[in-house]
Formats: structure tokens, sequence, C-alpha cells
């Protein structure tokens, strides 16, 4: 989704940013060349939830299903696919001028909804109110400046940190800045596949006319649903043909319609306090790692509702493939190696290892997700005490660094910044400052070191331990076959949806 959420429950957003590692593909845009239309196989009217009782604009969106409809109302310089992978969309190219600055050459036949041509301007301001939006500020915290050049017809950003992909945070809508309203059911002039459509006795998303491509659906109902329980009986009733839910709540709903999993950035891990004795070597944070079993984790805890965390980045990333690092099932015979190694175990003369850990009781599974942690360790002789905090009480003592292990979520952006987890970042909470993987990973980010080499220094080092990826939930009509959600845009591929 769209507004980028934090660490634990609610606790700390994350940051974004830069360029592209591998060349940038064009997506689906009013360049095309117009084609029939695909044979329509599913429902012969589509209806989604919104609020009327919050604007359209994507900037000032107070709720979640409003936000969520951005990516059919508007373009964006690029679009993030499934597997997380930015395309070019209003960008015609995107060019590296140096480690901290990006060059973007608009599409010169860029069009708004209303037939006028996008500006270098609008992009601009677009970014800027972007920045300034709760909903997209971590997305654009590392990008620091935005300048145009209409002799070159290319809008220059200044990075904070080199970043290899930061293309995808230029995902950000775009919209006709004269035309910019917070009103309620109202939305400003985009570039989106749809157009908000009001009569007096309905409002709708009617096909953009200066979009060559192809839509299955030609119009779309908007039914006032605001909350995920309306939502749930409005699909049953079949008022409303789709939704998404990110599973926030913890509450996986049961419906008679199709629903399907959809891969959402949010990492569960395990946070470390390095400073506390026995946790500052890596060895035992690499023992705590192997004694938990991710592929149960996910099945039992989650019901499936998950993905094994297996390297620092995503399983369906681009970027992610071919790495290795952590296993998604547990090896107690290494974990007990490595303990035994630095000292602790139940033999004579041995250490034991005692460690309190502590989780906001107000999040979704963190009460199972700790006993399931505490029962692991404990096949090792590792004693956990698993403590229940209130979400201000869970902040205050990792703050005071009152701990010595934590349960935290986090939701990274479309670039797989890891800096938010790692020493000085927003929730790098326990982590050494002079930490390999922290080291490693500015190598990364600044070219010097490969993914690969990255990822090893990441395992060998163990800054956190990554458990698992909490998954989205579609639920649509039986007659749709084709429906491509995920998390950054549940609405990905709509026009083909069928």
């Amino acid at each position: 989704m769209r507004r980028w959420l934090c660490l634990a429950t609610a606790l700390l957003c994350v940051t974004a940013l830069f360029g592209c590692a591998a060349p940038l593909t064009e997506s689906g845009s009013s360049s095309m060349t117009d084609v029939p239309a695909p044979q329509q196989s599913g429902p012969s009217v589509f209806s989604l939830p919104y609020s009327g009782d919050d604007t359209l604009n994507p900037f000032a969106a107070a709720t979640e299903v409003n936000l969520q409809l951005a990516g059919l109302l508007f373009d964006s310089l690029t679009v993030v696919d499934g597997t997380f992978t930015p395309r070019l969309s209003l960008a015609s190219a995107i060019d590296a001028v140096d480690a901290t600055h990006i060059k973007v050459t608009l599409r010169r036949e860029a069009l708004f909804s209303d037939g006028t041509s996008v500006q270098l301007s609008d992009v601009v301001a677009s970014y800027r109110a972007a920045r300034e939006s709760r909903n997209y500020r971590a997305l654009l915290a590392n990008v620091t400046a935005a300048k145009a050049d209409s002799r070159t017809g290319t809008v220059t950003f200044t990075l904070a940190k080199a970043d290899p992909h930061a293309a995808a945070c230029l995902s950000f809508p775009v919209y006709k800045a004269a035309s910019a309203t917070t009103e309620r059911r109202k939305a400003p002039i985009g570039g989106g596949a749809y157009v908000l459509t009001q009569t007096e006795e309905e409002l709708f998303l009617q096909r953009n006319p200066n979009r060559k491509e192809a839509c299955v659906y030609q119009r779309i109902g908007l039914r006032h649903l605001p909350s995920s329980d309306s939502m749930y009986y409005g699909l049953a009733s079949q008022d409303i043909t789709y939704y998404y839910n990110d599973l926030s709540a913890g509450d996986i709903p049961r419906v008679s319609a199709s629903s399907a999993v959809v891969d959402m950035n949010a990492l569960l891990f395990l946070g470390v306090n390095s400073t506390k004795e026995g946790l500052s070597a890596p060895a035992v944070r690499r023992a705590l790692s192997s004694l938990i079993d991710r592929a149960t984790l996910v099945s039992s805890v989650y019901a499936g509702w998950a993905k094994p965390a297996l390297t620092p980045f995503h399983p369906a990333w681009s970027g992610a493939q071919g790495l290795t690092g952590l296993s998604a099932s547990r090896d107690l015979a290494g974990a007990l190696e490595l303990l035994n190694a630095d000292g602790y175990g139940t033999g004579t003369g041995q250490k034991e290892l005692a460690l309190e850990l502590i989780y906001c009781q107000d999040g979704p599974y963190r009460s199972a997700v700790a006993g399931f942690v505490r029962s692991e360790l404990a096949s090792a002789g590792v004693a956990v005490t698993a403590v229940p905090l209130s979400y201000a009480d869970y902040v205050s003592r990792l703050n005071a660094g009152t701990y010595d292990l934590y349960l935290g979520e986090v939701r990274l952006t479309p670039n797989m910044d890891l800096f938010p987890l790692l020493a000085g970042g927003s929730a790098g909470y326990g982590v050494a400052p002079d930490g390999a993987a922290g080291t490693a990973y500015t190598g990364y980010r600044e070219g010097s070191v490969t993914a690969e080499a990255f990822t090893s220094a990441f395992v060998q080092d163990m800054p956190y331990i990554p458990l698992c990826w909490r998954c989205g939930f579609a639920a649509y009509d039986r007659r749709l076959s084709t429906v491509t959600p995920h998390g950054y845009d549940p609405y990905y591929g709509f026009i083909n949806w069928r």
C-alpha cells in the first residue's frame, strides 16, 4: 500500500530512494497503440469501495480505501510491478547524473485526462506535495529536491544518499497542479486509466479517453464502504466486486468469494540488543537465528499468510533472485555448536543464556510469535521471558535500551531500503554502529559491494533476525479469473483484470 507504515504495530516509518540497477522498461502508458479491448469473462458490472467522507486527493486522503484508488486515477513517473521492480510510465528515461542525482526525461506525449499536456511544473509540484504528505513522506525521505529544466524537458532529483534503486521511489502520483483540491468525493485531475466522474445520482470511475490502452471495464462503480467490515459485507452482497486488506489488524476475513495471498514488503523481525553481554557476539546472534524454524512459524502462527525471510530482501523482489542466506528450517545442531563455542550451554563450565523478549501486545499475532520464539530457543537451553507491553511502554523500553530481544515489524519502501533497520535507522534499535552488515550495506548502496557479498556479510553479522514477510489479502467476485495486486498497488494491472 502507498501509506508506508511502521515498526511493530505502528511504530516507526521507513525511508527510500535512487536510479536503477537494470534498465527500466516502459509500462502501459498513453503512448501505446490502441488495441481492441480483451474479451471480458468476469462480472459485467465492476464496483469498488471508497469513502465518501474523504477526499480522493492522494496527498490528503485520510483513509486507506481512498488512497488505494490513486493508481487508477493518477499516473506516475515510474510504476512498481509485481516483482517490486520500477517500470517507466510518465518518464521516458531515467539517468544517473552522479551518485546523488538522477535525471528524469518526461514523456513528451504525456497527457492528463482533460487532454492537456503533463508539464515539468506539475511533476515538481506533485513531488513537493508528496514529500509533505504523510502518505508518501517516507517514500521520498531520501529525495531531497526536484528541479525542472524546460530546455531539456527533464527533472533532476537530488538524493541524500546514493541508492541504486531510487527509481522505485518516483512512483508517487502526478496531478495537474492547478486542479489541486482536498474536497470530499473529489480528486485533482490526473492521467491514470480512469477519471473520477460525478452525476446527480452517483460517483464512479470512467475510462480516461486520453489513454490508449484497452480496458476490460469502461466504467467502475464506487460504493461508500470505508471500513473492512463494511467491505466484507459489501462483497458478500455483491455490492462490490473486489477489496484489499493488508491484515494489519490481524484478522483474516472468512469469505465465500475467491481470495488471494498478496505479497507485501512487511518484515517481521527479532531485534537484538548487541550492547548486552552474549548478544554482542555475532556467533550468538547467528545461533538464535538458526534455532527458529521460519517455515513452521509461517504455517502455524500465520496460517500461510506470510513467507519465510531467507535473505534481508523480500523474496518476490527481482533483485533478491538467486540470493541465499538463511534457512527456512531450524538447525539445532549448528546452533548448539555456535553457542558452545562462545561458552553458552548446559554443560560443565558453560554459561546460561537467559534473555528477555519484549513485544507490543497491541500488535496482531505478537503473543503467538513471542511464544513460538520462546519455545524454539528453549530447545537449546536458552531461557526466554516474553513480556507484553503497551505501545507507549514498548517504545519507552526500546528508546532506553532496556531489553534483550524485541519483536518488530517494518514495512519497507519499494527501493528495498534497509537503512532504517541498521545502526542509526528509525528501527535500528540495538544494532552496533560498527557492524559488518551496516558497512557492507553502505557499500552496496554506493555500488562497491554486490548484493551477494552484502547478503553474506549480513548473515555473518546478523544485526537483526529476519523472521517472515507478512502478506496481504485480496477478496473478489468468483467470476474474476485474473487479478494481479501487490502490496504497493492493490489495483496493479487493473485494466487487464477479467
